[in-house]
C-alpha cells in the first residue's frame, strides 16, 4: 500500500498479492491437513518438504522481489536492521555459491535416516526441520529470481539444484530396501523420490524455460538478408 501511495502500482500489483497469498495458502495446506499423515506416510512427508522448501518460497519471493521486498518491514524495524551485522550476513548468504551450499547441505542433512526419524518422533525437531527447509528455500529462490543476475548464472544454479535433488531421488527410488525405520514401506519411499523429482521438474524446469526462452527465440529467428 505504501508503494502504491507513492505512485508505483507497477511494483506492487494485485497479482503480487495473489502470488503471496497462494504461497501462504500452500504452506498452511501442507502443514495443517497433512501433518498427521506425514508422520505415517513418507510420500506425504516428502510432499510437505517440497511445498514448504521449494514451491511456497518460490511464490513468496516471486511476489515480493525487487523494491517491494524492502517495504515488507516498517521503517522502524528496517533501519536498524540495515545498519546491523545481519545485513552483511544476509548479503553473504545470498551469494549463489553460498545459497546453493546451504540448500544442498539442508537437503543432505535432513535425509540422513537418523535425523529423519528423529523429526518424526519429536515435534521440536520436526519444527526445526521445517524452519530449515523454509529458510534454505527462500535463500535459493531469492538468488534464482534475482533479475540483477544473468540468466546463465541462474540457470546454472537451477541445474545444480536439480542435479543434487536427483541424487537423492535415485537413492530413494533405486534402493530396494526401506531406508527409514519410521517408514517401513518401500513403495512409499519410491513414491517420495518420484514426488521430489516431479516437483523439481515443474519448479526449476519452468524457471529455466522462462529464462532461456528469449535466447531460444533469437536462435530460431530467421536471418534477414
Amino acid at each position: 500500500m505504501r508503494l502504491r501511495r507513492r505512485g508505483r502500482p507497477d511494483l506492487a500489483s494485485w497479482r503480487r498479492v495473489g502470488l503471496f497469498a497462494l504461497g501462504i495458502a500452500l504452506i498452511v495446506l501442507a502443514l495443517a491437513p497433512f501433518d498427521g499423515l506425514a508422520d505415517e506416510n513418507l510420500t506425504a512427508h516428502m510432499a510437505q518438504h517440497v511445498v514448504i522448501g521449494d514451491l511456497a518460497p518460490a511464490l513468496l519471493v516471486l511476489a515480493t522481489r525487487g523494491p517491494l521486498s524492502v517495504f515488507l518491514l516498517p521503517p522502524a524495524v528496517l533501519t536498524p536492521l540495515a545498519r546491523s551485522p545481519l545485513r552483511t550476513l544476509l548479503s553473504t548468504l545470498l551469494r549463489p555459491r553460498v545459497a546453493y551450499g546451504v540448500w544442498a547441505a539442508n537437503l543432505a542433512v535432513w535425509h540422513v535416516p537418523y535425523l529423519y526419524d528423529l523429526a518424526v518422533r519429536h515435534d521440536y525437531v520436526h519444527y526445526g526441520e521445517h524452519a530449515c527447509w523454509s529458510i534454505a528455500g527462500l535463500l535459493a529462490w531469492s538468488v534464482l529470481l534475482d533479475e540483477r543476475r544473468t540468466a546463465g548464472r541462474r540457470v546454472a544454479l537451477a541445474a545444480a539444484m536439480f542435479a543434487s535433488g536427483q541424487v537423492l531421488t535415485d537413492v530413494l527410488v533405486f534402493t530396494f530396501h526401506p531406508l527409514y525405520p519410521a517408514y517401513p514401506s518401500l513403495r512409499q519411499q519410491q513414491f517420495a523420490g518420484v514426488v521430489m523429482m516431479a516437483e523439481q521438474i515443474v519448479s526449476l524446469g519452468t524457471l529455466a524455460f522462462v529464462l532461456l526462452r528469449p535466447r531460444l527465440r533469437r536462435a530460431h529467428r530467421p536471418a534477414i538478408a
